[in-house]
């Protein structure tokens, strides 16, 4: 480690593609920092514009637009559950039909091959 501090401080070609790297990582952090910053102000932005459109009332402290954030999760998990527990249900009873059916048509094949043996 000190060999490299030493070769970077004695030779100034090596310290510069240091610095060029070091400012090309630095900058792609950064603008993928303000990039996930714009994303979070345009959900934020279309939600609120979503509250005004609907009339319902929009936050003025960031304290309202948690808790208004927390119960809008908390019906979507609501709905999201009614929703899994309903097809489930759907899946169920067409499980049972179609188990239903296979097992009728099983019987009615071995009856109709036992016919044609007796027969």
């Amino acid at each position: 480690m000190e060999s490299l501090i030493e070769q970077l401080t004695t030779n100034p070609v090596m310290l510069a593609v240091v610095m060029v790297l070091a400012i090309l990582i630095l900058f792609s952090v950064i603008k993928k920092l303000i990039k996930l910053a714009l994303v979070t102000v345009a959900i934020l932005a279309l939600y609120l514009g979503y509250l005004a459109y609907t009339g319902k009332e929009v936050p003025t402290t960031p304290d309202e637009l948690k808790v208004t954030i927390q119960e809008k999760v908390e019906e979507g998990k609501e709905v999201i559950d009614q929703k899994v527990k309903e097809m489930n249900r759907s899946l169920k009873k067409k499980t049972s039909e179609l188990m239903e059916e296979k097992v009728e048509k099983l019987f009615e094949d071995t009856s109709s091959v036992h016919q044609d043996s007796s027969g």
